[in-house]
This record gives structure tokens, C-alpha cells and sequence, in this order.
């Protein structure tokens, strides 16, 4: 009550923040001043009346909402983020004693850094040495067109510790694509998922890896339907296995790796360090193109296009962009006939864009 008091009379001082710290360390919350930094994508929630305790009914009521929402668009990247955790609370205190298990851990904990285009700089990633962990993230994201940001916030965690620890699980997802040599087509996003459901033991992980093994099933009856080639499930049938053994036999707890500082470290030592040295019975390209997404993947913000798989939004520039901006100013500006006439060959002659086609892409966390 004093605290709520504190915060009431100084609320837009600059004491607020180091008071309201110094109470979560009170609490045991590992929060200091720290975390309110303006490196951290989710520091605008970091107050007291945020990290409340879900009802129960209220979980079962958004589980069920998001996991119907998703069966109908799977491309909803929200109701991904829902689904994550309102389904983790029975294994969520697995993942804090994971990550405080470990000296790195506990550090992550205090400082809390999060992963997105405005912490990381991905140019700088880029010039590291090939084969380091660093430029084959990068590599990764841009062969198959996608980026660091898009991650909603987590807003249903019982804590602002499993606040952070569930937001710093889905912010590493793509870096369990790198160890393990995952594209991010519906096969690869699914191995991903049985190697996090058999090391974090997650339930959104064992549901959209028995999600992701259906709609591989389904694929495939469609492609015998066509009469074209079918190898999905056979594929998925050598992968799975091996994803699951290899999460169960990790050497160290994944949610408690500084990420940012193995960077510069050669992509098989790191894999070496943390037991993921075993190769894949079947190879996969990595770097392939991922089919173009449908236009239910689309979405306007700020009046920019996105495209991307759920939980990874990737930006397109060039063709895209420029036709936005010709059409904003031909709103300002109304052309006269002369000028439109004179233009239209111009305005044409832009490359179209990409035509969307279905495409079976496996949620990822």
C-alpha cells in the first residue's frame, strides 16, 4: 500500500522508477533499475499492477479461444503468443529453475536484454567471420525472410519474472533453427517444436509439434490426391526421433544461455559446448526460400507491409514501398491529365507483387 502510495505522488518524477525497483527486489522479483532501460522491447508494462496473477477460468477461457482462433488462421501471431501462456503455467517454474540454475542465468535475469532489431545490430553481426554463430543467424534470417522483431509481449504471466522468462523463450526460437539446421517450412518449424517440447517440457511446444505432424499428414494426402510427390511424413518419421533425443540429452539449460555473447564463437563449438553436435538423419536446406505467404499473412502497421510466419515479421523494401509511397503522393498531389497520361507507362512498369499461393506453415513460438 505505501508503495502504491510512492508511486501515486511522484507518477512522471524520475524517483519513480528506482523506488518501484527497489520494491521487486523486496519481493525477490530479481528487478532492478536496470530493466526499465530503453534497450528492453517491453519496458513500457514494467510496473506493479501488471504482473497480477491470471484467474484460472480466464486462462481456460483465452486457451481455448486462441487454440480455436489459430486452427481457423494459423497465422496469427497473437493469439500464438496467448496460446504460450495461458498453456505454460503448469511447466513455467521448470523454465525459472532452469534459468536460475546457472550463473549466465541469473544474470539474464537481473539485466534482462531482449532480442529485436533495436538491441542487436545485425550489420555489425553480418561482418563476423563466416561459420561464427552471429553470421549464420543473420544468414538464416535473411534466406528465409524473416527478422528478430514481431514477438508480441507476454501480458498473462503470473510474475514479471515469468514475464521475462516466457518472453525470452519465444525471442531464442530461431536460434534452436541454427543449432539444428531447421528452414522454416512447416517440417522444419516442426522438428523444432519436439526438440523444445522434449527440453522444456512446454505444452504450446508437444501441441504445435502434434499440430505441425497433421498438417505434414495432410500435405502429403494432397499431394497423392494430385498424384505428385509425397516425402513429408517419411521425413518427419527420421526427424522427429532425433530431435527428441537430442532436447533430452542437451548439457545445458537453453533458457539460461547468454545468446549475445556467442556471437563471435564458431557455429560447431557452440554445438560442441551444448550437446547438439549430432547431425540430422535427413539434411535439409537451411537456407532455402520459404513459398511466399498467403494474404491472410499480410498486415499493415504504420502504413508499411509485413509479411511473415507467426511469431517473425520480416519487412519487404524495394517494389512494395515505392508503389505505397507513388499512391501517397497521388493522394496529396492529384495529377493533371497531361502529367497522368505521361506518367502511367512509369507507374505500370513496377514489378508486381508476389502472387500468393497456399502454403502449409507450422505456427513457431
Amino acid at each position: 500500500m505505501a508503495l502504491r502510495t510512492i508511486h501515486s505522488s511522484l507518477r512522471g518524477t524520475s524517483l519513480v522508477r528506482p523506488i518501484i525497483a527497489s520494491g521487486y527486489q523486496g519481493r525477490g522479483l530479481h528487478t532492478t533499475a536496470s530493466c526499465f532501460s530503453d534497450r528492453h522491447a517491453h519496458e513500457e508494462h514494467e510496473r506493479e499492477d501488471y504482473a497480477v496473477p491470471t484467474p484460472f477460468w480466464e486462462r481456460a477461457l483465452l486457451g481455448v479461444g486462441s487454440a480455436l482462433g489459430l486452427l481457423v488462421n494459423p497465422s496469427r501471431g497473437d493469439l500464438l503468443s496467448v496460446l504460450t501462456q495461458v498453456s505454460s503455467f503448469p511447466n513455467i517454474d521448470r523454465l525459472v529453475t532452469q534459468i536460475r540454475s546457472t550463473h549466465e542465468g541469473r544474470k539474464l535475469l537481473v539485466a534482462r536484454p531482449s532480442i529485436n532489431s533495436r538491441t542487436i545490430d545485425l550489420d555489425s553481426l553480418w561482418a563476423l567471420p563466416d561459420h561464427t554463430f552471429g553470421k549464420e543467424w543473420v544468414r538464416w534470417l535473411r534466406a528465409n525472410r524473416v527478422g528478430p522483431d514481431g514477438r508480441s509481449e507476454a501480458r498473462h504471466m503470473p510474475t514479471l519474472e515469468t514475464r521475462y522468462v516466457i518472453q525470452r523463450y519465444r525471442e531464442t526460437h530461431d536460434f534452436y533453427h541454427v543449432l539444428l539446421g531447421m528452414p522454416t517450412t512447416t517440417l522444419g518449424e516442426t522438428v523444432v517444436k519436439y526438440f523444445e517440447a522434449a527440453h522444456m517440457h512446454l505444452p504450446v511446444a508437444a501441441l504445435s509439434a502434434v499440430g505441425g505432424s497433421l498438417r505434414l499428414q495432410n500435405d502429403d494426402w494432397r499431394a497423392h490426391w494430385h498424384q505428385q510427390p509425397a516425402h513429408l511424413v517419411a521425413q518427419l518419421k527420421e526427424l522427429a526421433p532425433w530431435a527428441w533425443q537430442l532436447g533430452r540429452n542437451v548439457r545445458v539449460p537453453l533458457i539460461s544461455v547468454n545468446w549475445e555473447q556467442r556471437f563471435d564463437q564458431p557455429l560447431s563449438e557452440l554445438r560442441s559446448e551444448l550437446g547438439l553436435d549430432q547431425p540430422p538423419p535427413v539434411e535439409l536446406d537451411v537456407y532455402q526460400a520459404p513459398p511466399r505467404m498467403s494474404s491472410k499473412a499480410r498486415t499493415h502497421v504504420a502504413g508499411r507491409r509485413f509479411y511473415g510466419w507467426p511469431s517473425k515479421v520480416w519487412e519487404r523494401h524495394g517494389n512494395q514501398d515505392e508503389r505505397s509511397i507513388l499512391k501517397q503522393k497521388a493522394d496529396h498531389n492529384p495529377p493533371s491529365e497531361h502529367h497522368t497520361k505521361f506518367n502511367t507507362s512509369a507507374a505500370t512498369n513496377l514489378p508486381a507483387p508476389p502472387t500468393s499461393h497456399s502454403d502449409s506453415s507450422a505456427p513457431s513460438s
